[in-house]
């Protein structure tokens, strides 16, 4: 004879609610999920690992890209700089002043120019580190995912607001995939100590 868990009224064998309270025949309290196999951990583990691969490689893109375009932006106001300078030194002289007017032109635009070559320089040096994560991340994952963190998050939203995206929704992730980690970085701590 079964009985109702809430009221504890007789039930039928088959029965899925008490019909004198309404409950659910099965305690919700007691209901235990079959543990995963092997198989079904390990598959877990590829998946997020795939994952985090995946946030690098768009990353690094955001880092290659942002890097390219400041170059290219302190390259143009260079070379503006330059030219402006050149039209003022002709014009200048060509009015019967001194060329050497031209020279304030050029040194603001230069020195413009190279106030943005640093930001492109650090993204495209970002853009290599990043990719060094992704290469490591399958044999140590340590470096790749916790990359994903609140200082790499504050370092982009300085530098590249497209990999800020990234790492915000992998650092989040990351926090809700921390069991799973933990069993990776495990495993791989255990592999590599063997080799």
């Amino acid at each position: 004879m079964k009985y109702c868990f809430k009221c504890g009224n007789a039930l039928i064998e088959d029965a899925k609610f008490c019909n004198t309270c309404g409950q659910a025949t099965e305690n919700p309290y007691t209901k235990v999920e079959a543990p995963k196999t092997e198989n079904e951990l390990r598959a877990e583990e590829q998946a997020l690992l795939d994952k985090f691969s995946l946030g690098l490689k768009h990353e690094r893109l955001a880092w290659k890209i942002y890097g390219i375009v400041w170059i290219i932006i302190t390259a143009y106001i260079i070379a503006l700089g330059l030219i402006i300078g050149i039209f003022v030194g002709a014009a200048a002289t060509a009015t019967g002043g001194e060329s050497f007017v031209a020279l304030p032109f050029i040194m603001m635009y230069s020195l413009m120019g190279f106030l943005f070559l640093p930001i492109g320089i650090i993204n495209l040096s970002m853009k290599n580190k990043v990719e060094t994560y992704r290469a490591k991340l399958y044999s140590d994952c340590k470096d790749g995912i916790g990359h994903f963190s609140v200082g790499s998050i504050v370092f982009c939203a300085f530098f590249n607001e497209i990999a800020l995206i990234f790492n915000i929704v992998y650092f989040i992730q990351a926090k809700n995939n921390a069991a799973v980690i933990e069993r990776i970085k495990a495993r791989q701590n255990e592999y590599n100590s063997q080799q």
